[in-house]
């Protein structure tokens, strides 16, 4: 905007077009990034959405906890040339509202699910990191006839609990910790998400958004509701045991300095190297690797890693 102060504009119609189409717009490295809602009938919803490429590869992206679509900013400026993609807002996460929406893994799988009918899309790669990867396994379960394979990044769902844990979580994850948290405690809470435990300078926007939250006080004591259910729904949709049954490929990717898997509160003897480990005994037939230089937030801190070890994967599957 600086820049169109400095010139003589002799056409303002079209520059005021082209402003326009910025503000729903957002360009990466060769890709646009298009913001969409769609109406979901069968659940009363409007959902929000991303979308970038026009392959004939179709990518669904699941956020996480606490997160939201622009999460995957990153990967949808890397994407390869083959791949359509598509980043939703879960209901009570960025710009799609809860609307009443109860919070279940399986209710969230059943957006996602009403979500790709209604896009009209087959053959897709499902992909979740965090709760969204456990959000997409859940949904998994169910056998789709529109899945293809199945990318689980930093998911949520390996790491098991048991009921003295989720005791523990009842007692400590409520309400009025998130309705307390600091400005500074928000900013923490950010830090450890990522590799070295420092919030990137080109994520700081995540954090920004979260405290226009906070200054409205009814927005955000729903918010803090949500991310309290979200947590309890996880605890209670455990989905571990029940990972031989997918019937599509399926790969794990953990960053190798991921702080919060496992929870080192609660389980400080396991470690993501063991976690794996015990995943590739159990379900020797799934695809896991750690990935150097990341951590929770696998999808910022090394995307194009991400996407090539995607599209490797979809490739050795066709």
């Amino acid at each position: 905007m600086q820049a169109l102060r400095k010139i003589k504009i002799k056409n303002w119609p079209m520059v005021f077009i082209a402003i326009i189409a910025m503000l729903f717009t957002q360009t990466g490295m060769g890709q646009t990034t298009t913001s969409k809602k769609i109406k979901l009938p069968n659940q009363n919803l409007e959902i929000h959405y991303l979308k970038a490429g026009h392959g004939k590869t179709k990518w669904v992206l699941i956020h996480g906890l606490g997160s939201y679509s622009k999460a995957y900013n990153k990967i949808l400026s890397n994407l390869p040339k083959n791949v359509e993609a598509f980043a939703l807002d879960l209901p009570g996460f960025g710009k799609t509202d809860l609307n009443g929406t109860s919070i279940s893994m399986e209710d969230y799988a059943e957006v996602v699910d009403g979500f790709i009918h209604e896009l009209g899309l087959k053959k897709v790669v499902l992909m979740g990191h965090s709760m969204g990867g456990q959000i997409a396994m859940t949904l998994a379960l169910e056998n789709p006839k529109w899945l293809k394979e199945l990318i689980l990044l930093s998911p949520a769902g390996i790491e098991q609990f048991t009921d003295k844990d989720r005791a523990w979580f009842d007692a400590v994850i409520t309400e009025s910790l998130y309705l307390n948290l600091t400005d500074e405690q928000i900013r923490q809470n950010f830090n450890i998400n990522f590799y070295q435990g420092k919030l990137p300078e080109d994520a700081e926007f995540m954090y920004q958004d979260r405290i226009k939250i906070k200054e409205d006080t009814e927005a955000y004591k729903t918010y803090c509701s949500t991310i309290v259910r979200s947590i309890k729904a996880m605890l209670a949709g455990p989905v571990y045991g029940q990972i031989g049954q997918f019937k599509v490929p399926t790969m794990v990717l953990f960053g190798k300095n991921d702080l919060l898997i496992p929870n080192t509160i609660l389980h400080p003897d396991l470690t993501i190297d063991l976690l794996m480990e015990t995943l590739q005994h159990d379900y020797p037939q799934t695809t896991n690797k750690l990935i150097d230089e990341a951590g929770h937030f696998i999808i910022w801190d090394q995307s194009e890693k991400v996407v090539e070890e995607i599209q490797n994967f979809t490739n050795a599957h066709k």
